[in-house]
């Protein structure tokens, strides 16, 4: 009973390691699929606190899904440049 209890938490948690980090930025082809993902929101802005202010404002939920920017400008403060996030509506 014990090891099906163990392997049945193991399970359950094991599809949360997936989840963006929501203090780093992902990989570019993991973030495309979150993109296209149904029900799915792209936000643009100047570094991450600029993403999740206007993420907010719109009534997504929080955390991101992931952060992504073709330059890594996402976690650099202050932001050099653009940087997406992907939110759940």
């Amino acid at each position: 009973m014990l090891r099906f209890l163990l392997i049945a938490c193991v399970v359950a948690v094991a599809p949360l390691q997936g989840h963006a980090n929501p203090t780093a930025e992902i990989e570019e082809n993991d973030f495309l699929d979150l993109v296209d993902g149904e029900g799915n929101v792209l936000i643009q802005g100047r570094g991450v606190d600029a993403v999740n202010a206007e993420a907010k404002a719109q009534g997504l939920a929080f955390p991101a899904l992931g952060y992504w920017s073709p330059e890594g400008h996402c976690f650099v403060k202050p932001a050099p440049g653009d940087c997406n996030g992907v939110f759940k509506r």
